[in-house]
């Protein structure tokens, strides 16, 4: 029997690139796809899977009113964000570790952004209990499945959490400028993904 593969995500679209972009090139696996977990266990009956591969981002029914935020407040959000003037200025005058003053200065730009990030996915209701939720019951039902995540918009807050949760990796879903080109990524990046999705399902296999 092939090793079963357990990709649950909440996006039609991505199930659309792991069928159609990824799967096609590991004959090898077989692939059992599902928005939800329980979805999952009813598709996989009586089988064990090799690997959950699991999308991170959600959204949280616990938000009774999601809402995008206003292109005027994030406006105003982002003029007071520190710009490439604050980085530069006065930087030939500064003594001592200069690499590590430039690096902390375009950071704050960088921190700001993601802060900004941070707030918009919160009010909009999308966050990571989603997907955390489901490496628990994963953990709960098949103790000794590996599971790795497979996200987007995660940040480095997210990774620390993952980790805590155990999870046994992270990969990135590549990401174009529009859905086609985010296709294209996906078709070239299948390959080097199944490499490593092989990888971690023989590193539970040997650890079971």
């Amino acid at each position: 029997m092939k090793p079963i593969v357990c990709f649950i995500d909440d996006s039609g679209f991505e199930h659309d690139l792991v069928r159609y972009e990824i799967a096609t090139s590991a004959p090898d696996l077989e692939f059992v796809q599902a928005y939800t977990f329980n979805e999952t266990v009813e598709r996989l009956g009586n089988r064990v899977p090799g690997l959950f591969l699991l999308d991170l981002w959600g959204q949280d029914p616990d938000v009774r009113e999601p809402r995008m935020t206003s292109m005027d407040e994030l406006r105003t959000r982002v003029a007071d964000f520190p710009t490439l003037e604050h980085v530069y200025e006065g930087l030939d005058d500064i003594e001592g570790d200069l690499t590590n003053e430039y690096l902390k200065r375009l950071f704050a730009i960088v921190d700001c952004w993601r802060t900004l990030f941070e707030d918009v996915c919160d009010r909009i209701g999308q966050n990571r209990k989603y997907g955390l939720s489901n490496l628990r019951q994963a953990r709960q039902h098949y103790p000794q499945t590996p599971a790795v995540f497979y996200t987007r918009k995660s940040l480095i807050r997210d990774a620390v959490a993952m980790f805590k949760a155990g999870a046994d990796g992270l990969f990135i879903k590549p990401t174009g400028s529009d859905d086609h080109d985010t296709r294209r990524l996906t078709r070239a990046y299948a390959p080097r993904l199944l490499v490593d999705l092989r990888n971690v399902m023989a590193a539970g296999t040997a650890a079971g």
